[in-house]
C-alpha cells in the first residue's frame, strides 16, 4: 500500500474525514454552554459582582491550565470593570487548591467573593471556612470527585456536572474561555489561544471543542504573534511542536521547579500582557532560566539506589526532592528502559507522604491499576500511560511491589497485541509525503502520533565505541535517519528494523524530513 493509504487506514479515516479534520479552527464550530443552568448561575453571580463592584479574588493553580485559566478570567473581568485580585499558589508552599489559611487572609483583606479556576470542587474545608467568614465561593473546574467529598460551592461551572460535555473532558481554561467570552459579548483570539495551550498541557482528547481550540491557538499565534509568547518561544513562526515542547514546558517549569512564592504570580502576569514587551522581558528571562534549570535537574537527578525495585517488566525508584518533577524523571527513565516506570518523591509539605508518577509505553493501561488499588492511595489520577499517585511513605514496599506485579500481568497481555507501526521505505522520506502527514496534525490524547518502522542495513549506520548509534545517512537529499540512543540489539545484525517518529528539521538553511529512531526490534 502507499504511504497515504497506510496513514488513513491507521486512523480509520477517509479522505473526506481527513479534509474535515484539517480545516482551520473556527469559533463558529465551538459548542457553547450558554443555556445551561449552572453556567447561567456563575454568569449571574459575576454580573452581580461587576455591578456592585464587589471586592473579588481569583484563585488559580500553578500548572499551565491554572495559569491560563486565571489569566483568561482576569483579562475579561478587568475589561468589565471589576478588576479582581488574583492569587496563583506555589506548589511547594501552598499545595494544590484553595486552603483555609488563604481564605482567612482574603477575609482580612476585605474580599467578599472568591472565584476558583482549575480548582475548588474538592476544597470542602476551605469553602466552609469562607462561608463562616461571610464570603461566597464560585468555581470553574473540571476535576472529578465523589459527590460526598464535594465542596458546598455557591456556584459551579463544570464540564461534566453541568451537562456541558458528555463524551469527553476539557481543560479548565476552555471553561473559563466560555465564561469570559459570554461576559465580553465576543470571541477573543488571545483568550482562545490561552485555552488552546491548556488543551495540550492537560492532555485533553483532541476532539470537538478541544480540537477547535488547539487549531485556533496555532492559527492565532502565527497571525497575531503575541510578543510574550514570541519571546518565550524565541521565534515568530509557530507549529504544534513549539506549543508542546517549548511554550507549555517553559510555563510549567515555574510551578514544578520554582519555590519562590511570587514565581507563579509573575508567570500569570506574563500571560496578562501579551503585547507589553517592556514588562515581559524580565519575566520571560526568568521563565526561560527556570526552564533551563528544570532541564538540568532532570538530566542530572540522582536516584536513590536504596529505594529501587525492579523486574523484567517494571522499575520503581525514588528521588529526594522536587516532587513536581517526578513525571519528567519517569519520562526520562521510560525512554531509556522502555518498560513502565514509577518515580516517587517526598511530598514537600508532608514528608510522611510520597508523591509518584507512572509512565508507561504504548499498550499499557495504568488507569485501571489506579481503580483496582484505590485503597492504597490518598489521591490518584491520570491517563492510561501517565498517572499520578500519593500515598503514605510507610506503604512504599506495598505500592512498589503491587505496581511491579501489575507490570508483569500487563506485559503478558501486551505480547498478544498487534504491532501498529506503519511500515516505511527510505524512499518515503520526502517533502510530499511529509506535507500529507501534516494534514493529520495536531496529535495528542485520543489521536496519538503514529509509530513508523523502517528496515535498513546495519552497514548504513555508524556507532560510537560505547555502542551508541550516533548518526546515519541521508536518503535522497530530502530525508534522513538519525538516532542518539544506545541499543542492545544491533550487534551482529545484518538488517535493523527501526521504530520511530517522523519530524521536520531545518539546519543551516537545509530542510529535511527526519525519521528519528526510538527503538530497534529483533528481525
Amino acid at each position: 500500500m502507499s504511504f497515504e493509504t497506510d496513514l488513513l487506514e491507521h486512523y480509520h479515516l477517509t479522505m473526506k474525514d481527513l479534509d474535515l479534520r484539517c480545516r482551520p479552527g473556527s469559533f463558529s464550530r465551538l459548542s457553547r454552554p450558554y443555556d445551561l443552568p449552572s453556567f447561567k448561575k456563575v454568569i449571574g453571580r459575576l454580573d452581580e459582582a461587576i455591578h456592585k463592584k464587589e471586592k473579588t479574588i481569583l484563585y488559580g493553580d500553578y500548572d499551565v491550565d491554572g495559569l491560563t485559566s486565571t489569566a483568561i478570567m482576569k483579562i475579561a473581568l478587568d475589561e468589565k470593570g471589576l478588576v479582581p485580585g488574583f492569587f496563583t499558589p506555589n506548589r511547594y508552599k501552598e499545595g494544590y487548591g484553595l486552603n483555609t489559611d488563604r481564605v482567612k487572609q482574603f477575609a482580612q483583606k476585605g474580599y467578599h467573593l472568591i472565584v476558583c479556576v482549575d480548582n475548588g470542587v474538592s476544597a470542602k474545608e476551605a469553602v466552609d471556612m469562607a462561608h463562616s467568614l461571610g464570603m461566597e465561593v464560585l468555581a470553574i473546574d473540571h476535576h472529578e470527585i465523589p459527590k460526598a467529598d464535594r465542596a458546598p460551592l455557591d456556584a459551579l461551572f463544570h464540564d461534566q456536572e453541568s451537562g456541558f460535555l458528555k463524551s469527553y473532558h476539557c481543560s479548565a481554561a476552555s471553561l473559563a474561555y466560555f465564561v469570559a467570552s459570554y461576559l465580553l459579548g465576543r470571541d477573543d483570539e488571545y483568550l482562545a489561544t490561552l485555552a488552546g495551550l491548556a488543551v495540550f498541557s492537560d492532555v485533553m482528547p483532541l476532539v470537538e471543542n478541544n480540537l477547535e481550540f488547539a487549531k485556533i491557538a496555532l492559527d492565532s499565534l502565527n497571525k497575531n504573534k503575541y510578543s510574550n509568547l514570541v519571546m518565550l518561544c524565541e521565534k515568530e513562526s509557530f507549529n504544534y511542536d513549539d506549543i508542546l515542547f517549548k511554550i507549555n514546558p517553559s510555563l510549567n517549569a515555574i510551578g514544578r521547579v520554582e519555590k519562590e512564592e511570587l514565581a507563579t504570580i509573575n508567570a500569570t502576569r506574563f500571560l496578562l500582557s501579551p503585547s507589553d514587551k517592556v514588562k515581559n522581558i524580565t519575566r520571560c528571562q526568568h521563565i526561560l532560566q527556570v526552564y533551563q534549570k528544570r532541564k538540568d535537574i532532570v538530566k542530572n537527578i540522582p536516584f536513590d539506589k536504596s529505594k529501587e525495585l525492579s523486574s523484567e517488566h517494571g522499575f520503581v525508584t525514588c528521588v529526594s526532592s522536587y516532587s513536581g518533577l517526578t513525571g519528567l524523571f519517569a519520562g526520562k527513565l521510560l525512554r531509556d528502559k522502555k518498560i513502565p516506570v514509577l518515580v516517587l518523591a517526598p511530598e514537600d509539605q508532608n514528608p510522611d507522604l510520597l508523591v509518584g508518577s507512572i509512565r508507561a509505553p504504548r499498550g499499557y493501561h495504568f488507569d485501571t491499576f489506579l481503580t483496582k488499588h484505590k485503597n492504597l492511595f490518598i489521591a490518584s489520577g491520570g491517563h492510561e500511560r501517565a498517572c499520578g499517585i500519593t500515598f503514605p511513605e510507610n506503604k512504599f514496599f506495598q505500592v512498589a511491589t503491587t505496581f511491579l506485579t501489575e507490570c508483569e500481568g500487563q506485559a503478558l497481555e501486551k505480547k498478544e497485541e498487534k504491532d501498529d507501526a506503519i511500515p516505511l521505505t527510505i524512499e518515503d522520506l520526502t517533502f510530499e509525503h511529509y506535507a500529507f502527514y501534516e494534514k493529520f496534525f495536531p496529535f495528542g490524547e485520543g489521536f496519538e502520533a503514529p509509530k513508523f518502522s523502517l528496515t535498513l542495513p546495519s552497514q548504513a549506520f555508524s556507532f560510537s565505541p560505547s555502542g551508541k548509534l550516533a548518526y546515519s545517512f541521508s536518503s535522497n537529499g530530502e530525508g534522513k535517519v538519525v538516532a542518539f540512543s544506545s541499543f542492545d540489539k544491533i550487534q551482529q545484525k545484518e538488517l535493523l528494523t527501526c521504530e520511530g517518529s517522523l519530524g521536520f528539521d531545518t539546519y543551516q538553511g537545509k530542510k529535511q524530513v527526519v525519521f528519528r529512531i526510538e527503538d530497534i526490534k529483533e528481525n
